[in-house]
């Protein structure tokens, strides 16, 4: 009698942990901020602002600091501190940064409050191939005279912040607003955040403050009383075929990024190399994703019942075809069923959740 296998209560509880830690990392996350300085050049890791070191200039502390400041909504549970040598000469010191926190998870990046343009292009390459390899860093940088038009990039249109008599610039905010970001629990958006220490934003009427969100660039507003974010939106404009409009707004690119970023890695970690390629074995594989997302539907991070996995009947058709079967004659259940190789072919999905932003209320004088 075949024994019962062990692969399924193990992979079962390897995907629960990532859905803990989705939902976890939903409620606080990570932001990597650069600094220039002499002294403590490397990585540190800071979950509270009394780690950061001593011996850095007065000025780099205080822009530390903006980074643990937050919102109403939270504040990020890790800020990742990169110290790089002084000097905007070239962007060697940038990228020798960067290169050391690709150890780590990051969910914002911002660079050095003296950001240059050639920085910011590396900052743009450097986050790309990070996404392309299923990570979740998103950076935040000034808007320049051309858009990311990237999920990944959140772009700060500003050039009117004033901090009492003083000037603020697009780049030196930029820690402040990835620091929001990281804040903010995935069951809340960044839109309307305050900002309470600016007492004045780049103005604008309410039809140019309407272009600038659907342009892409994330911009501030002030209502009389504070200043806060007009809309939660990233830099993307060219929606891809598979895509959708609301992969334009912060909140829904962070639910996305963090599914996706943890089923790969519990795929990779605890199922590539270990099970045999049987159609029971992706069954396994199945039930325990499906688990995985039902566990995301409870706590809120995905929308209740719509959430679904399968084997990929498509995918499967076409691979077998790609072997020069002929599959006239073959039945669903039998495409399902044929040995694939070493290629496992799932489709899963769900509905992210969305917040409450857009309200249209009737009062009846009676």
């Amino acid at each position: 009698m075949a024994l019962p296998s062990i692969g399924l209560p193990k992979l079962r509880i390897a995907f629960a942990k990532a859905a803990q830690a989705v939902n976890n990392r939903s409620k606080r996350g990570y932001v990597a901020i650069f600094v220039r300085d002499a002294n403590s050049q490397g990585v540190h890791l800071l979950n509270d602002e009394t780690l950061i070191p001593a011996d850095l200039g007065e000025a780099n502390k205080k822009h530390i600091l903006t980074a643990f400041e937050g919102s109403d909504r939270g504040a990020p549970s890790l800020v990742i501190l990169v110290v790089i040598a002084p000097g905007t000469e070239n962007t060697s010191a940038l990228e020798a940064g960067l290169k050391l926190i690709e150890r780590y998870s990051v969910d914002y990046l911002a660079g050095p409050l003296d950001l240059t343009d050639d920085e910011s292009a590396k900052l743009l390459e450097w986050t790309k191939a990070q996404r392309a390899l299923y990570r979740t860093p998103k950076l935040v940088r000034p808007y320049k005279t051309a858009g990311a038009d990237d999920m990944g990039v959140i772009e700060l249109d500003e050039s009117g912040m004033m901090m009492g008599k003083d000037a603020v610039t697009a780049a030196s905010y930029c820690a402040r607003i990835a620091g929001i970001l990281a804040g903010i629990p995935m069951a809340m958006s960044s839109t309307y955040a305050p900002l309470p220490e600016l007492t004045a934003v780049t103005a604008r009427t309410t039809a140019e403050a309407d272009a600038a969100v659907d342009a892409g660039k994330l911009i501030l507003i002030h209502d009389g009383v504070q200043a806060k974010i007009a809309r939660g939106v990233n830099s993307l404009q060219t929606i891809p075929a598979t895509g959708k409009d609301d992969w334009r707004k912060i909140k829904i690119v962070e639910g996305m990024d963090l599914i996706t970023y943890y089923l790969r890695t519990t795929i990779e970690n605890e199922y590539v190399g270990k099970f045999s390629n049987t159609y029971d074995n992706k069954q396994i594989l199945v039930a325990a994703i499906l688990g995985y997302l039902r566990f995301l539907e409870d706590v809120g991070v995905l929308n209740p019942n719509e959430s679904f996995a399968e084997v990929d009947y498509e995918a499967q058709l076409s691979w077998i075809k790609s072997q020069g079967v002929d599959t006239s004659t073959m039945t669903r259940q039998e495409i399902l069923e044929y040995q694939t190789g070493s290629w496992v072919f799932i489709r899963c999905g769900g509905r992210l959740v969305d917040a409450q932003e857009d309200f249209k209320v009737q009062f009846s004088n009676l």
